[in-house]
């Protein structure tokens, strides 16, 4: 399994609205963003395209979690099915009315295989405009 950052281009019936707050470690995550605009937050996983065998599929476990504040957000996932294989998930919180001003944390959890395999937490201010 191979995790990608969620682009607007793939494929999948995921609509995001806004831009696209990264939250991946070590990518470039804005210390500010402003409060009330709409953004999403997305990560997709798919599977190696060198895997042979039971690899080359993706794991049904494979999957993005997010929290805001220590509270669970609901994802929107869709899962791509190739010659009756699945080969891609994406998995995207949306937050069409963005967050309320003040600082917010953003936990991330990738899982695959059954395992947690990565966390990120960061801290952004939102702000009024």
């Amino acid at each position: 399994m191979a995790a990608v950052t969620l682009l607007p281009a793939l494929a999948y019936a995921v609509t995001p609205a806004g831009p696209s707050l990264n939250i991946f470690p070590g990518s470039a995550t804005p210390a500010v963003f402003p409060a009330g605009v709409p953004f999403w937050i997305g990560y997709g996983f798919v599977a190696e395209p060198e895997a042979s065998g039971p690899r080359a599929e993706l794991d049904p476990g494979a999957r993005f979690e997010l929290e805001v504040d220590g509270v669970p957000i609901a994802v929107t996932t869709d899962l791509r099915i190739e010659e009756g294989r699945a080969v891609g998930k994406v998995c995207a919180a949306m937050f069409p009315e963005g967050l309320a001003p003040g600082w917010h944390e953003l936990v991330g959890h990738w899982h695959d295989a059954g395992r947690l395999v990565l966390s990120s937490r960061v801290v952004i201010e939102f702000v009024e405009r």
